[in-house]
């Protein structure tokens, strides 16, 4: 369908990727900007010739009146911006994590489902073409009962200390765990059928970043790294690990998989230069045969998370990244930093 929708997009640090794409889709009439830095709302506005920039959110909502709103300001606004943008009228697709914690993703969900409004969860490394392609090949049964996985996003040195760190808690419900291990986590639990947590064992560090934070000027509490094991219901595991500052080789996205039929691994070497690679290992007469995940299904093509937001909207039809799945990951984000905090496992 063609029908034309009046697309807001809130905090353009991160959410300039969501602007240049609502504004090359066919669904968007106008795409409105708001942001508190005036120099990147001209930038961002100058760009894409927008004409409709705003300082305050609330006055957009009220004067604008948008179809849908994208919330990609910090993770603490997350919350207020999205309830105030359903009430308004709008759908929502809110930046990951869906919030800092699991009650106020909840908070969030209470809202879509009262004013009949789509919430969705900028979940986009479900989007990407291997992951896309791997999921295929698992929902075809070709990896058999899946065991065990491990996801990890690790960097080198790459703490955002462009966030508000000095307040990391509050505004952003953490540090790398909440930043990094949100991503690798969802798509590992989206290539898995979103099994059911038992309980997890974690441990959250900062061992790393708290004297360069220092000559910044900077308190920095919040975990530089993070690792945690998963059991679910079903009897599979789960290994989850972040960082944003570690000593090791390179920058990696990898999440490997291990299943009864077969095994996979994605890997995306980030820096010190991109390499980006798909794995699958299929039993076969007694041996392992390896095959390249594109090659595999080849058929299977990459999407933009933006326009499946817009085509939910246009089609009435569920979002592909649900507000339930996003308290899940944050649910499961909790209990990380609680377990590491008790340090004692934790049950769900």
């Amino acid at each position: 369908m063609d029908k034309k929708l009046k697309v807001a997009v809130v905090g353009l640090t991160v959410g300039g990727s969501h602007v240049n794409n609502y504004v090359a889709s066919k669904n968007v009439s106008e795409v409105v900007i708001c942001d508190t830095n005036t120099e990147k709302l001209n930038s961002v506005g100058d760009k894409h010739g927008i004409s409709k920039r705003y300082l305050n959110y609330e006055q957009m909502l009220a004067e604008e009146k948008p179809d849908a709103v994208s919330v990609a300001a910090p993770n603490f606004l997350h919350l207020p911006f999205a309830v105030k943008a359903m009430e308004a009228g709008a759908h929502v697709l809110t930046e990951k994590p869906m919030a800092c914690n699991a009650d106020e993703a909840r908070l969030m969900y209470e809202c879509a489902q009262r004013t009949g409004k789509k919430l969705m969860i900028n979940f986009n490394q479900r989007f990407q073409k291997d992951v896309r392609a791997l999921k295929s090949i698992i929902d075809d049964g070709k990896l058999g009962e899946i065991y065990y996985v491990r996801t990890l996003w690790q960097r080198v040195r790459g703490v955002p200390w462009w966030y508000p760190l000095a307040n990391g808690k509050d505004a952003c419900g953490g540090g790398s765990l909440i930043d990094l291990g949100v991503h690798v986590l969802d798509r590992a639990m989206w290539l898995c059928g979103f099994p059911e947590p038992e309980w997890v064992l974690g441990n959250a560090y900062n061992k790393l970043s708290a004297e360069e934070a220092a000559q910044k000027g900077i308190s920095f509490e919040i975990d530089d790294m993070a690792v945690a094991m998963f059991r679910m219901k079903n009897g599979s595991m789960l290994q989850l690990e972040s960082s944003w500052a570690a000593n090791r080789e390179n920058e990696v996205v990898m999440t490997r998989i291990y299943g009864t039929k077969g095994g996979a691994v994605l890997q995306n070497i980030v820096k010190p230069e991109r390499i980006d690679s798909g794995k699958l290992f299929l039993e076969a007469n007694g041996t392992v045969e390896e095959f390249d995940v594109h090659e595999y299904a080849s058929d299977v093509p990459g999407e933009n998370i933006r326009q499946a937001f817009l085509d939910a909207i246009v089609n009435d039809t569920e979002v592909p990244c649900t507000a339930l799945q996003g308290i899940t990951i944050n649910h499961m984000l909790d209990a990380v930093y609680e377990s590491a905090k008790t340090g004692a496992p934790v049950q769900f």
